[in-house]
């Protein structure tokens, strides 16, 4: 019996094993056509770099004792076959002009055709590092490594195109919704005008927002200036993000008095503020991050440090008074803003 069950343990060890353990694949010499011969070597090593980074395939880089020659998919698939390897990459770089086509082509063993085939333009030997990043991060997927959508390894022949991945500071206007929680849920509308700035790996904000712009009664008006902090989740054209800061704020409450005087005979004053810091915490969604035009669509929690007056004229005996109620205010910010890239 227990014999049985080792034997059952093993093989769905061994399974599992086969399961995940990496395909093993052999890289051919790069072929460089028009090119010099030495761009090969150092070529050949970001790819084994980076399809190792990425963990899917283990790489088996060719030796000078393999004896063959670059493009030659027949003594590839032997080499590979003798290496115990499943798959095999075919690599040439052609310089057409003042441009390189870049082709890679992945088979299986014994087989003519292609699993996986990609061709990308370089513009000179500096775009071969962040193509051969993307073809390692998509080689043998279903994705193609020109579909990649990771502005941050673009080629320099990508950013003479009309989307200009190398934008970082953008400067637009905003549409606000504000709800605010206490003493009541109101919800108002606002503008505001942003600036926006892509680290990559940090996003920093500059928010000026106004709602409520009439001078209501019922209601404050929010004045906020913003400098807030995200962290974006990826670098995808389309990235959400999350992240806060802190702002200065006013909160402005109208009383509207027609010129009536309190019991002491004073002209009772029409607008009270008050103002001081708020935090926000939220985040949004970035459409268009490679573009010179970007969208951001954004909700932020706020609250505030500082308390804000509710005014409510009241009249008495003795004449009119202002009654007074103070609250921190807090609620929800809702935005959506235009921005260009410079």
């Amino acid at each position: 019996m227990m014999n049985n069950i080792k034997k059952l343990l093993a093989a769905t060890l061994a399974v599992a094993a086969s399961v995940y353990a990496s395909e093993r694949v052999y890289l051919a010499p790069f072929d460089m056509v028009g090119l010099n011969q030495n761009f090969a070597a150092p070529s050949e090593k970001l790819m084994n770099a980076y399809i190792e980074d990425d963990g899917r395939f283990i790489l088996v880089n060719h030796s000078e004792e393999d004896s063959i020659k670059a493009g030659d998919r027949d003594a590839a698939n032997k080499k590979a076959i003798e290496k115990n390897c499943s798959k095999f990459i075919i690599a040439e770089f052609t310089r057409l002009g003042e441009n390189v086509i870049t082709s890679f082509k992945l088979y299986d063993v014994n087989n003519e055709s292609p699993v996986w085939t990609d061709r990308l333009k370089a513009k000179n030997p500096d775009d071969f590092d962040p193509i051969i990043q993307r073809v390692a991060r998509n080689i043998g997927t279903k994705r193609k490594a020109v579909d990649d959508d990771d502005i941050f390894s673009v080629t320099e022949q990508e950013t003479k195109s009309p989307k200009k991945k190398g934008i970082s500071a953008y400067y637009g206007l905003k549409i606000v919704g504000e709800l605010s929680l206490n003493p009541a849920a109101e919800m108002d509308a606002g503008l505001g005008f942003f600036m926006f700035y892509d680290a990559k790996n940090i996003l920093f904000g500059f928010d000026w927002t106004m709602s409520n712009l009439t001078e209501s009664e019922d209601r404050s008006r929010f004045t906020d200036i913003a400098l807030n902090l995200y962290y974006p989740f990826g670098t995808k054209n389309i990235t959400p993000f999350i992240g806060g800061g802190l702002a200065y704020s006013w909160r402005t409450a109208y009383l509207d008095t027609d010129g009536i005087k309190d019991r002491d005979g004073k002209r009772i004053d029409k607008e009270y503020e008050a103002n001081g810091l708020s935090m926000d915490l939220g985040g949004g969604i970035i459409f268009n991050r490679a573009s010179r035009v970007m969208v951001i669509l954004q909700a932020n929690y706020f609250v505030d440090f500082f308390a804000t007056p509710e005014v409510e004229l009241k009249e008495t005996k003795q004449g009119f008074d202002v009654v007074k109620n103070k609250n921190y205010m807090n609620g929800f910010k809702f935005s959506l803003g235009l921005a260009l890239g410079f």
